[in-house]
C-alpha cells in the first residue's frame, strides 16, 4: 500500500513517519510544504533499508499543485494543519489545505484517509465533573466559542464527514490530547500561562492528557493499518499526571517559576469579567478565556485509550520516561 504522509517535516509529522515504516509500510511518500529537515530522509533510510521512500513538496492552499501529490496514493495520513498565527491563518492552513487535499484524494482514486484531528473538538462544556472522557462525547457544532484552532479543527472534522459521504472514503481521525516532547512546547495552556513575570496555574488538580510524541507516531501508525472505517480514537498515555504534578515536575527538573494557583472559582468568576471588558473596550483586551472555554478545558475529566488499545496499540514510551526526557530537553532553555 503506497501510502502519503502530509506534514512530514513537523513535530509530530517526523515520528509518525518512523512509526508508519517501523509498522510495516514500505512505501511512502513524504509532503513537505518546503525542504525536508536537514538529514531527516538519510535517517529514515538507514533505519528502514528496504523501504521506497520519497519526498514531495507542495502548499496545501495551492490546488493546482496536489494532483501530482495523490497520484499513485491510496491512503493519505493527514496530519498537517495551522497550528499558529492569526485565525485566517489557522482556518485556511487546516480547512482549506484539508479541502484541496480531498478534492484531489477524490480525483485520484484515493480509498482511505486518516486524519490527526484534535481533543479541541469535543463539546466537554456539558460533561459532568469527573466525568470519562471518551469518544462518546460529541463533538462541537462549529466550535468557534473555544477559539481559532478549535474552530479550525472542528471544521476540518466535519468537511471530512461531508467527503466521505460524497465520495466513499474510508475514513479514520486520530484525536490527541497534548501531544509532547523533546522539541515540543514546555506547557499547554491547560497547565496554565505566562504573564507578567508570573505562571498562573489554572488547570491545577485536573487531570493532563498527555501523550508523548513517539506514542501518539505509534498510535497514528496503527490506526492507519487497523483503524474501523468511520471511527475516532483518542490518543491518550497511560498513568496521566495532574496539570499540578506536571508543573511541579517542571519546577523540579527544568527551573523555578513564580506560580499563582488560581482557584477554578476565580478563573471562572475572571472569564465572565473578560467577556464583559472586551465587549465594553470593543476588543482592547481579547477575550481568550470565556466562560465558555473554562468549563470544556479546566475542569477534572477522566481520559480513555481504551478503543486505540483495543486496536492493538500499547505505550511504547512509559509517561515517566516521556516527561523525564521532556525536561532534560527543556532544561537550561529559558521559560
Amino acid at each position: 500500500m503506497k501510502v502519503l504522509l502530509t506534514g512530514a517535516g513537523g513535530f509530530l509529522g517526523r515520528c509518525v513517519a518512523d512509526s508508519l515504516l517501523a509498522a510495516g509500510i514500505d512505501d511512502l511518500r513524504l509532503h513537505f510544504r518546503g525542504d525536508p529537515p536537514h538529514g531527516l530522509l538519510e535517517d529514515l533510510g538507514r533505519r528502514h533499508p528496504g523501504a521506497r521512500i520519497e519526498a514531495s513538496a507542495a502548499n496545501l492552499l495551492y490546488a493546482r499543485d496536489l494532483p501530482a501529490l495523490v497520484a499513485g496514493v491510496e491512503c493519505i495520513v493527514h496530519a498537517a494543519a495551522g497550528m499558529r498565527g492569526s485565525a485566517a491563518d489557522m482556518f485556511a492552513n487546516t480547512v482549506v489545505g484539508t479541502r484541496n487535499l480531498l478534492d484531489a484524494a477524490a480525483g485520484a482514486g484515493v480509498r482511505r484517509v486518516v486524519m490527526v484531528g484534535s481533543f479541541s473538538v469535543y463539546r466537554t462544556e456539558s460533561l459532568p465533573r469527573g466525568a470519562v472522557h471518551d469518544e462518546s462525547v460529541p463533538i462541537e457544532d462549529v466550535g468557534i466559542e473555544k477559539g481559532a484552532y478549535a474552530h479550525a479543527k472542528t471544521r476540518q472534522e466535519h468537511l471530512l464527514a461531508e467527503y466521505r459521504g460524497r465520495y466513499g472514503f474510508e475514513t479514520i481521525v486520530l484525536r490527541p490530547g497534548v501531544i509532547y516532547g523533546p522539541g515540543g512546547g514546555a506547557f499547554s495552556s491547560r497547565v496554565g500561562i505566562r504573564a507578567m513575570g508570573v505562571f498562573f496555574s489554572l488547570g491545577r488538580g485536573a487531570e493532563l492528557p498527555l501523550t508523548f510524541v513517539e506514542n501518539c507516531a505509534d498510535a497514528v501508525a496503527q490506526a492507519t493499518l487497523n483503524g474501523v472505517d468511520g471511527r475516532a480514537y483518542n490518543v491518550v498515555d497511560d498513568e496521566l499526571p495532574s496539570c499540578s504534578q506536571y508543573l511541579r515536575g517542571y519546577q523540579a527538573r527544568v527551573g523555578r517559576l513564580r506560580v499563582l494557583a488560581v482557584p477554578y472559582w476565580l478563573f471562572l468568576l475572571g472569564s465572565r469579567w473578560l467577556v464583559r471588558y472586551n465587549r465594553v473596550s470593543k476588543g482592547q483586551l481579547p477575550a481568550v478565556f470565556t466562560p465558555y472555554v473554562v468549563r470544556s478545558m479546566y475542569r477534572p475529566f477522566r481520559h480513555s485509550n481504551a478503543a486505540l488499545k483495543a486496536l492493538g496499540w500499547r505505550q511504547r514510551v512509559p509517561t515517566q520516561d516521556g516527561l523525564a526526557r521532556t525536561f532534560e530537553a527543556l532544561a537550561g532553555k529559558p521559560p
